[in-house]
């Protein structure tokens, strides 16, 4: 009795929820991959980590291309060149325009020598377009 007065207890209760949640799982889910299954077979044959953490129906998979086109989309909508998802209208900001072609920028130098030729073309790509747009809306905003 003295010790528990003193002290605390630990209740591992890992074997409970362990119990529980394989009630709610479906039954695939169960089945446990054979021990004498190579590491490598094993690892190939399942998930990467990212689909495994995201598996979100639909979602694309992130990849350095799609982050740049995606931070391009934002520039575009910033340049009006592209309604605002949010609002449905376009408008133009152009600090906010500058800011994103700025952090691509940014991207392209810290980046080089770590890209594949894919996506240094696109990234070099991207923002001559977008920095040609610029310069179109700036002077038809200030003539």
């Amino acid at each position: 009795m003295e010790e528990e007065e003193k002290g605390f207890q630990i209740r591992d209760r890992r074997a409970y929820l362990k119990e529980t949640d394989q009630d709610k799982r479906p039954e695939k889910e169960h089945t446990e991959k054979p021990a004498s299954a190579p590491d490598k077979e094993a690892h190939a044959a399942s998930p990467s980590r990212e689909e495994h953490i995201h598996p979100a129906e639909g979602s694309f998979p992130v990849h350095f291309s799609s982050f740049i086109l995606s931070l391009a989309t934002s520039a575009l909508i910033h340049l009006g060149q592209e309604a605002n998802p949010a609002t449905g209208e376009r408008s133009v900001e152009l600090p906010a325009a500058r800011q994103v072609i700025d952090l691509i920028t940014l991207l392209e130098e810290k980046t080089k020598g770590n890209l594949t030729p894919d996506e240094e073309n696109l990234l070099r790509q991207i923002l001559f377009t977008l920095r040609l747009k610029f310069v179109e809306v700036e002077k038809k905003r200030h003539p």
